[in-house]
């Protein structure tokens, strides 16, 4: 299940003076495209691990409560609501109470609390929202190098600054952040 952007990150994974250096952009007039391309791979970056990089909030639907639900895009942070329409076709938000949520595995997942179950929900489509906070963290800071050292790297590729030897390990970055 692919996961919908419902606050995007407010944030940079590296800092626009970084980004900067490394595509060695001359002028306040290149800012705002040295910043799209750090975006733009920053969504490579998060598409290549399956992760979200800056926290952001994320939602999830499906037809039914399954027994465990997996929340993709690790880090999970925080659950926002758990929504759920019942089988009279009323929508109602679960209380915290009623389940377990688990930071520790990634991906993130849910579970009912011990000695609960997860409610019946109407024979539809989109039955069962999540919505939740995922990222390494607020900003740059909390944002693993492996990570930034891709997106700085694929932002000086732009800018033609790095041999070809260079340019072909940048993919590999990554691979201690993806989910498999």
């Amino acid at each position: 299940m692919k996961p919908r952007v419902i606050t995007p990150p407010a944030e940079l994974p590296v800092t626009l003076a970084a980004a900067i250096g490394a595509a060695r952009a001359d002028g306040a007039g290149l800012d705002a495209e040295v910043e799209q391309a750090v975006r733009t791979y920053t969504e490579e970056a998060e598409f290549e691990t399956q992760r979200a990089i800056i926290e952001q909030t994320l939602q999830v639907t499906m037809p039914r409560f399954v027994p465990v639900i997996e929340l993709p895009r690790p880090r999970l942070l925080s659950v926002v609501h758990v929504k759920f329409i019942n089988p009279a076709g009323e929508q109602h938000t679960l209380d915290p109470q009623d389940y377990t949520v688990d930071t520790e595995r990634e991906p993130g997942r849910l579970l009912p609390a011990p000695g609960k179950a997860w409610p019946a929900t109407a024979a539809r489509i989109n039955a069962v929202e999540v919505q939740y906070v995922a990222g390494y963290g607020p900003d740059h800071t909390s944002v693993p190098d492996c990570v930034k050292g891709f997106i700085l790297r694929r932002v000086a590729e732009q800018y033609e600054l790095l041999s070809a030897s260079m340019v072909a390990g940048t993919p590999r970055l990554l691979d201690a952040e993806r989910i498999y």
